[in-house]
């Protein structure tokens, strides 16, 4: 938001002002942007089983969903799985320019072909009957041929799924559903994302967590400034300056833009694009799973999935750099980034979610507040929302 000189607050979001101009209007009024008004958001959505139900199909089934990059599959054979819903998917770099998504199901038994990770597979051998695929999800081989020649093996094929890398981000289109939100998306997410191909990017280390929330409860972690003086005061309230936010929306994603106390004591405004990257935190949310944290030299990835109870997530968390590394004193600074973000979500954020999930039963029936200073929670919310009423 801007304020002018009688002190009225005016909504900029999308402002042909310059941004560095915003921020240093934020900064000199100490203000946030700002919602025109409070939202209050029912509890009943963090912890009801029918809402959850409707949200794995409508949003993570019906929709194109963002679960991974790219850079976490850099070679040939490399791999990875994730679970949708109660659908687990293998995705597989075929070659230099493609990457595929299967159903990880073996086609005979119905067997999983494989969990967590892998690098340079050359074929996926199923762990039950010793069915083997190739990367192009071909059976390639059976024991016993003889016993199943009535069926050929091109009628085997691991069932393939749509699988669009848009500037090194791999989006899951499951049906027509999804192919037809996803073509409408392209727009807002080349906005959103300029400047970001992970095509470029290097992958350095990922892990997953499984935190006891509400899919959406971990990620209203990462839509406000708000609480960080109170939560993280050792971590990043000496970093981040509290309680101040540029606040864009790109269609239904996020863009949450705050200051570094390096940008205040500067006390003028930032010169151009690399000065405003190193003094600033940027957040780039893509609706509805993935939060990308923005840095001059890497990006943290944040991406979370529902999982089979209302009150649990699946939680993956990657970091990756502009720049190659391979020497020892790169590999410490790395680890060192990536343990500080680490420990700030999994440590602080996480812990005081849990309990506020669990008081979420206590009180069913009653609506949280999210306040005109905390705009990116209502317009996630809102979306949602808007998600499961256009599919109702």
């Amino acid at each position: 938001m801007f304020i002018n000189k009688d002190k009225k607050r005016l909504n900029t979001m999308h402002s042909p002002i310059d941004v560095k101009d915003r921020l240093q209007n934020l900064i000199i009024h100490k203000e946030t942007d700002y919602a025109k008004s409070i939202y209050k958001n029912p509890v009943k959505e963090y912890i009801d089983s029918k809402t959850a139900i409707n949200e794995k199909k409508i949003i993570f089934e019906e929709s194109p969903i963002c679960i991974g990059t790219a850079a976490l599959v850099p070679n040939k054979g490399d791999w990875y799985t994730v679970d949708i819903g109660i659908k687990s998917i293998l995705i597989v770099r075929n070659n230099k320019t493609e990457i595929s998504a299967y159903l990880n199901i073996c086609s005979h038994r119905g067997a999983k072909l494989v969990e967590g990770s892998g690098t340079k597979a050359y074929a996926f051998k199923c762990p039950y009957h010793s069915w083997i695929y190739n990367l192009n999800g071909e059976l390639k081989a059976r024991p016993r041929e003889n016993a199943f020649e009535e069926i050929n093996k091109d009628q085997c094929s691991l069932k393939k799924f749509e699988l669009d890398n848009h500037q090194g981000f791999l989006w899951l289109i499951m049906n027509k559903k999804a192919k037809n939100k996803h073509s409408s998306n392209k727009t807002d997410l080349n906005k959103l994302l300029t400047n970001y191909n992970f095509n470029k990017y290097h992958h350095f280390k990922s892990i997953k967590i499984n935190p006891k929330l509400n899919w959406k409860l971990a990620v209203d972690t990462f839509l406000e400034l708000y609480h960080i003086d109170e939560l993280h005061t050792k971590s990043l309230a000496p970093i981040i300056k509290n309680d101040l936010q540029i606040f864009d929306t790109y269609g239904k994603n996020i863009r949450i833009i705050g200051a570094r106390h390096s940008a205040v004591k500067l006390n003028r405004v930032l010169k151009n694009q690399r000065e405003f990257d190193i003094h600033t935190i940027q957040l780039r949310i893509i609706f509805p799973n993935t939060i990308l944290v923005c840095h001059p030299d890497h990006v943290e990835v944040w991406q979370i999935v529902p999982k089979s109870e209302v009150d649990e997530c699946e939680v993956s968390f990657s970091l990756y750099t502009k720049e190659a590394f391979s020497s020892k004193s790169a590999i410490r600074h790395w680890n060192n980034n990536f343990n500080l973000a680490l420990d700030a979500v999994v440590k602080e954020d996480f812990p005081l979610g849990e309990n506020v999930q669990k008081g979420f039963y206590a009180d069913p029936n009653r609506k949280i507040i999210f306040g005109k200073n905390e705009p990116a929670l209502q317009h996630f919310h809102k979306q949602i929302k808007l998600d499961l009423k256009l599919s109702a």
